[in-house]
């Protein structure tokens, strides 16, 4: 019996236990930044000091941004002690429209930034058709200047204490959003969209950064989509996004694949993987260092966040998908970060059901297990990580900005 009993006992504990199942925690935001109009932030970059963050304000004034409104937008950048305290702020602004849109720190530790502008244009005045009849002496109103579309990339450089250095500028024929800026070495890599009457073509240029710029290439021919990239040690860049062209001879599997581009020094592109389920349309919104890469899965009656880790194109390490509001953002250091909007179960999270579509944000291990997690106060529009700082990321409520930081 004492040996049956025994061995019956051996076999309860050589069993392997169960994972210890993550807690949701809540994280509270160090700073809240606010302000009246529809303002954004886009893009938040990390020294081992400061918090850069850069976006757009269409607020007439702000208690954290210097200076008042010159045109309908205005591009700002605020720095941040790793404790929340204000550094500086610079808007980018003037009597035209800009926004501000990412931003990259290079060695010098200068802080180069993409955008777009408008362009003011004086209004012809009507050539004269003999003596006009003006009993009444009605006081004509003057014809008043107009702004064309956003059809000007913008390229700021701003030292490191805040002082504008540069300003450049390309004019492209077509309405056009840079997405996102990449130093590599001597020169500046700027991708994103151009749009051109129905179609959203992606499109890529360089910039010395004396601000000549190279012509301008395209990609796709109806609806293609660049939303990010991250830069490669050969000089490439790999760009991610949506597209239901043909790329590279790959056509495509659905109505929109969620597609990962590998685009040379000269801006061919050498590699094109698609991602795609039967019945859905999807994209990538994110990458960071290491190929991992966030977007979202949209079906007729549900949307899923998509987080995948890749060791090549088209080489998948792990994939995860939760039940989401939202497409996913991510950031890569020792482990995974993403976050998104939930609105379903997320195994791996003890007791993890909402009722509502909750914010959260998740660290992953190293096969896209759930490690921490946290709830969020509002939806992250931005995240980046390093060493020094941590994991930070920008929430926005409607009406302010937070900043959360887990260290």
């Amino acid at each position: 019996m004492k040996k049956i009993f025994l061995i019956v006992l051996l076999i309860f504990v050589l069993q392997p236990l169960p994972a210890t199942a993550a807690v949701m925690k809540s994280a509270k935001s160090i700073i809240e930044l606010p302000y009246l109009k529809a303002d954004e932030i886009s893009d938040i970059s990390l020294t081992p000091v400061s918090i850069v963050l850069t976006g757009t304000t269409e607020s007439a004034s702000s208690t954290w941004v210097s200076g008042s409104l010159g045109g309908l937008s205005d591009g700002f950048v605020a720095s941040y002690s790793s404790l929340g305290a204000p550094l500086w702020n610079l808007r980018l602004g003037s009597a035209a429209n800009e926004i501000a849109i990412s931003t990259a720190i290079d060695v010098d530790g200068s802080i180069w930034v993409a955008g777009a502008s408008t362009a003011i244009t004086a209004p012809t005045p009507l050539a004269a058709q003999g003596k006009a009849l003006n009993p009444d002496n009605v006081v004509l109103d003057p014809l008043q200047p107009t702004n064309t579309a956003l059809n000007r990339i913008k390229l700021w450089q701003v030292s490191s204490t805040g002082n504008l250095l540069n300003t450049f500028e390309f004019v492209s024929e077509n309405i056009i959003h840079p997405k996102k800026i990449l130093i590599a070495g001597s020169n500046l890599i700027i991708i994103g969209d151009s749009y051109e009457k129905s179609a959203v073509k992606g499109f890529y240029i360089t910039s010395t950064k004396t601000g000549s710029f190279s012509p301008i290439i395209k990609y796709g021919i109806k609806s293609t989509q660049i939303n990010s990239a991250i830069s490669n040690s050969d000089g490439s860049i790999t760009a991610i996004g949506s597209s239901g062209d043909l790329l590279l001879k790959t056509k495509p599997l659905s109505k929109v694949d969620a597609v990962t581009l590998k685009i040379s020094a000269t801006g061919l592109i050498q590699q094109v993987a698609r991602a795609t389920l039967k019945s859905t349309t999807r994209t990538w919104s994110s990458i960071d260092t290491g190929l991992l890469q966030g977007g979202k899965v949209s079906y007729s009656n549900k949307t899923e966040s998509a987080i995948t880790k890749f060791s090549a194109l088209n080489k998948p390490v792990w994939n995860v998908r939760y039940l989401a509001k939202s497409t996913t953002l991510v950031a890569s250091g020792k482990n995974s970060w993403a976050t998104f909007i939930s609105s379903g179960v997320i195994k791996g999270i003890s007791a993890w059901k909402p009722k509502t579509a909750t914010p959260v944000l998740l660290e992953l291990g190293k096969k896209g297990e759930v490690l921490t997690s946290y709830t969020l106060s509002a939806p992250a529009v931005a995240i980046a990580i390093n060493n020094e700082i941590g994991t930070a990321v920008i929430t926005d409520s409607g009406a302010s900005f937070g900043l959360v930081l887990i260290n």
